[in-house]
């Protein structure tokens, strides 16, 4: 159930190994689910959905997404696999973690940046426009598989599929409702606990109150500085890049650090593979252009407290452009369009060029004083032509990079 979701991909995957699956769009159609022995179910549905309360009526089993995937791949490892869930900071932790253990192994990542090969601390982007739904860790496991990788590092939405060596929870800071508002999001993040295979080591942020085998965040066994890495009593320095934003990086940077050290890397190769860095595209990137300050906060994960954020964080001397919307209102969820007009309206004496991005927003471009793009290029670069030298560009566009 849930073709939005990746239920073709899943179908697909069972119907590979002899099953006969289908795969079904729910939110618009009640199909027949009566011959059905098996209903495979996203955990974020809504348990009033018709087609739901249907297979709980008619008594059938019901499993998640999660879990389906976790049985399809379960003897079709071969390489260590890494999978993280959160809800803030997966991104830039399995980007983090892939640049590190790229030094000594061949990896994989797949996150809401595409799937990408890392070799040697380089990167090459193999495939974009992939969402982090958990049907989409078959296509890793393939592209893995293909390449002979010793690692995959995946960024999972809502959980992990227990096929994950080192499962990772970033944080529970931000918890926000799911499913109809019923459960919370950060209860079927648990999945990566309640689905963990044996032997699996879990790596999580002290805010997840779980019993981790190796904890991070500020009273956590492992914890990040600009300057320094904590190990218990052991302190460790850094040489982090000039334009590094502790602010945006911190807990990525110690859930990166922490899932190395579980997975047998050695300090001083750590502190090696993060010698310089200052940040990742979209993930509150600071940056200059002929003297034009860049906060680059542009992602497919961002929501509007993301944009507010990024309003405090963009304070300082010159004028204000802000480009912000959504290219595609399909990236997982669309922004909150009346939320996000609220925001502008809110804070627009603060703004002295604003952009508005994606067709939902087009509407609002005269109340909001504002100038239209169809994408965030055009956006940026429109933005950037009516700001001058010290001025300060802070770009919040929905998308996939």
């Amino acid at each position: 159930m849930d073709t939005i979701h990746g239920a073709d991909v899943i179908a697909k995957g069972m119907r590979s190994r002899g099953l006969n699956a289908k795969a079904m769009e729910v939110y618009h159609h009640h199909p027949d689910i009566s011959d059905f022995d098996l209903i495979v179910s996203p955990v974020h549905l809504w348990p009033e959905n018709p087609v739901l309360k249907e297979a709980r009526r008619l008594k059938k089993k019901v499993i998640t997404h999660h879990q389906t995937v976790g049985e399809l791949l379960a003897d079709e490892t071969g390489f260590q696999v890494f999978e993280i869930t959160g809800t803030h900071s997966k991104t830039s932790t399995a980007l983090i973690l892939s640049s590190i253990l790229s030094r000594e192994k061949k990896v994989i990542s797949h996150t809401t940046r595409g799937i990408e090969l890392w070799e040697r601390g380089s990167n090459k982007v193999l495939k974009t426009g992939l969402s982090i739904t958990p049907g989409n860790q078959i296509l890793a496991f393939e592209i893995a598989h293909f390449l002979k990788a010793d690692a995959l590092i995946s960024e999972i939405s809502l959980g992990g599929t227990g096929l994950a060596d080192y499962g990772i929870l970033t944080s529970f800071y931000g918890d926000y409702k799911i499913a109809g508002d019923t459960k919370w999001a950060s209860a079927a993040k648990l999945q990566m606990v309640s689905l963990a295979k044996p032997g699996a080591k879990l790596i999580a942020n002290v805010d997840t109150n779980t019993f981790p085998d190796i904890s991070f965040g500020q009273v956590g066994q492992v914890r990040c500085t600009a300057n320094h890495i904590y190990v218990g009593k052991k302190k460790l320095s850094l040489s982090l890049g000039d334009n590094f934003d502790s602010q945006s990086y911190l807990t990525a940077l110690s859930a990166a650090v922490a899932t190395s050290i579980a997975a047998g890397i050695k300090y001083e190769e750590i502190i090696a593979a993060l010698e310089g860095f200052d940040g990742l595209s979209g993930r509150m990137k600071r940056s200059t252009e002929k003297d034009l300050i860049i906060y680059d906060n542009s992602n497919s994960g961002i929501k509007v407290s993301g944009v507010e954020w990024g309003l405090d964080y963009a304070q300082g001397d010159g004028k204000l452009g802000l480009v912000v919307g959504e290219e595609s209102e399909t990236v997982c969820e669309g922004m909150n369009i009346p939320m996000l007009v609220e925001l502008l309206k809110r804070r627009r004496q603060e703004i002295d060029h604003l952009v508005l991005v994606g067709e939902r927003l087009k509407p609002f471009t005269t109340e909001l004083q504002a100038t239209f793009a169809p994408d965030l290029p055009t956006g940026q670069n429109m933005a950037k032509k009516a700001l001058s030298r010290g001025d300060r560009l802070l770009s919040c566009v929905k998308c996939f990079r």
